[in-house]
């Protein structure tokens, strides 16, 4: 009884102390929702993705062409053809959520981590029992930045799983930007975005559809 109490106590307390170190980070990140700014990200495989928000407005920007998230509308530009063609559908959504992931992905690539699924991840491991976090700061795009390393996810895994995230690390400038991402798979499977270029200047045109672009209105974006 004594041994299995100590270590139940010795588990309580790692997930507490991990708990609390990836709370001051979930708090960091909450804060870039409000937040207006342009931030570019080099994502695994050398693509480059601008985000560029002003609340309630997002825009993700990359060769692929452009997802645009304003209160009144969604639109999804890409190339066909050689002419830039765009999709403009109502907006139901208050925030950018799970349902606009897979818009966002297929503009910025899997590899690419916003900051909403960032703040989920940190969230969610901070309730992983057997997950261990060490903390660390360093300067990215010239901006100081806390980052947290956290191992010991895949402990919480079902058997069978696949895909299942084994370890990331995060890392989150003072204000609350997400400074960078990296993440491992149980398969070995890797991605990582890192911020190059931070600004509190905003383009408004990245809300629009491009100069020059067709547009089609439908009740669904299609992807």
């Amino acid at each position: 009884m004594t041994v299995l109490g100590c270590g139940f106590i010795s588990q309580a307390k790692n997930v507490i102390d991990t708990a609390a170190i990836l709370g001051d980070f979930a708090d960091r990140l909450g804060k870039s929702a409000q937040m207006t700014y342009t931030a570019k990200y080099q994502v695994t495989g050398g693509e480059t993705v601008t985000l560029v928000q002003q609340p309630p407005n997002a825009a993700f920007l990359s060769e692929k062409g452009r997802f645009v998230f304003t209160a009144e509308h969604m639109i999804i530009c890409g190339e066909e053809s050689g002419k830039t063609a765009c999709q403009r559908s109502p907006n139901n959504s208050p925030d950018v959520d799970a349902a606009s992931a897979g818009f966002v992905a297929g503009i910025t690539g899997p590899g690419f981590v916003t900051p909403e699924l960032a703040l989920g991840m940190v969230a969610a491991a901070a309730l992983v029992p057997g997950a261990k976090v060490d903390s660390s700061s360093k300067q990215i795009a010239g901006e100081n930045s806390l980052c947290a390393k956290v191992t010991g996810l895949d402990a919480a895994a079902s058997p069978g799983d696949t895909d299942v995230l084994k370890d990331f690390t995060v890392c989150v400038t003072e204000i609350g930007i997400l400074a960078s991402f990296s993440g491992t798979l149980t398969t070995g499977e890797q991605g990582a975005i890192e911020l190059t270029e931070y600004s509190t200047a905003v383009d408004t045109k990245a809300f629009e559809v491009p100069a020059g672009a067709t547009v089609t209105d439908v009740a669904t974006l299609q992807k």
